[in-house]
């Protein structure tokens, strides 16, 4: 099959700030055009809240599976809103639909903090936090498996299944190890495969086979923590690590607050990633819609419908979104528009006034900085 002559991408920017964070990116795209091997074809699908209500869907069917399946890559703003539907639907009738129909297995989330950004952590600079997290993305507790016993009594008990296999581990394993080997980090590399084996002895089975046969490479080494001791060590002593691998929902938590110390939740990034091509991989950010910039609040914290300010909405920051698109370029192959991305993503976030500038400004000024 002769090579496209185009990089083919489906957007799906979601809802609230996924829309607004998707469309500062796709212009910031437009600035870094001269800086491709080959051009970009964008193909929105507004997968979201409206459109699951509109055709009383609970999850992607095969009709959109099919029409996605068709793209290189795909580029995802974020979902939920709820004054239109009840959280939860939208993440697993796309997100978790999308990873396991596309097998998108890894899920990659640098800890980075960029060079004169401060962290939260008193004395760690970026050579200290600089590693990464290669959550499984497949399996785990988010197989959406389970029941509930007893519904509506004072005895209702809710079973929810942790699925791991030693197929899954192992692919992980390997993925990380060849991230690892790349990163160069320190003289060999080092790989911490994170888990609960001393109390989920079923589900760590196929964790603790895969450890044993990484524990006596010679080549590279290979430890184990538990989830709670690495999220200890994480805090104190971040420099310790290379690449770690765990389990999705331990993997979901941690990532989260390896953000944090990375200089904010609106900085991260996250690939979901299919290694062998055969179906896309999709990037997003990890900030979420953010209704709090679309909606007045009530005494109860939910959102008002009907009280969009737009003056609010210029409050968001779009790095994460960009960084994220920065990420799927690395991905294509276009590492010089890659890296003019995440520059001017940094530069954005260097600013000393950036927590006042507005949405406006730092499109505008990563624009500029990228195209140069």
């Amino acid at each position: 099959m002769p090579e496209k002559s185009f990089h083919n991408i489906a957007v799906i920017p979601g809802d609230l700030n996924g829309i607004t964070v998707t469309e500062a990116a796709l212009k910031l795209s437009e600035a870094v055009k001269g800086k491709l091997s080959k051009p970009i074809k964008h193909s929105r699908f507004d997968y979201n809240a409206d459109y699951f209500l509109k055709h009383g869907l609970k999850e992607l069917g095969n009709k959109e599976l099919d029409e996605l399946k068709k793209f290189d890559q795909i580029f995802l703003g974020a979902i939920g809103d709820p004054t239109k539907m009840k959280p939860g639907i939208l993440e697993v009738g796309i997100l978790l639909k999308l990873r396991q129909a596309f097998d998108q297995y890894v899920n990659l989330r640098p800890v980075a903090l960029p060079e004169g950004v401060s962290s939260i952590l008193i004395g760690k600079t970026s050579k200290e936090i600089n590693f990464e997290i290669c959550r499984e993305n497949s399996e785990g507790l988010y197989v959406d498996a389970g029941w509930i016993e007893k519904k509506g009594t004072e005895e209702e008990a809710g079973y929810q299944i942790m699925k791991c296999t030693y197929k899954g581990v192992k692919r992980l394993a390997k993925y990380a190890e060849e991230r690892a080997f790349a990163r160069k980090k320190g003289e060999k590399p080092t790989l911490h495969f994170v888990f609960k084996t001393n109390v989920l002895t079923y589900a760590g089975s196929p964790w603790q086979r895969v450890f044993d046969e990484y524990k006596d490479r010679k080549d590279l080494t290979a430890k184990y923590m538990h989830i709670d001791n690495f999220l200890m060590q994480m805090l104190l002593k971040p420099e310790q690590f290379d690449e770690v691998l765990t389990e999705n929902m331990f993997g979901d938590i941690a990532t989260d607050a390896g953000a944090v110390i990375q200089g904010g939740i609106g900085s991260a990034v996250s690939g979901n990633i299919n290694p062998t091509g055969e179906f896309p991989s999709m990037f997003e950010p990890i900030h979420g819609t953010a209704p709090d910039k679309w909606y007045e609040i009530n005494s109860n914290g939910e959102c008002i419908p009907g009280t969009f300010v737009k003056e609010k909405v210029q409050q968001v920051k779009p790095e994460a979104a960009f960084l994220s698109y920065a990420m799927m370029l690395e991905q294509l192959g276009e590492l010089k528009a890659a890296k003019a991305i995440q520059q001017a993503a940094l530069e954005n976030i260097r600013d000393p006034n950036y927590k006042t500038k507005t949405l406006d400004e730092l499109v505008k000024k990563a624009c500029d900085f990228a195209g140069r």
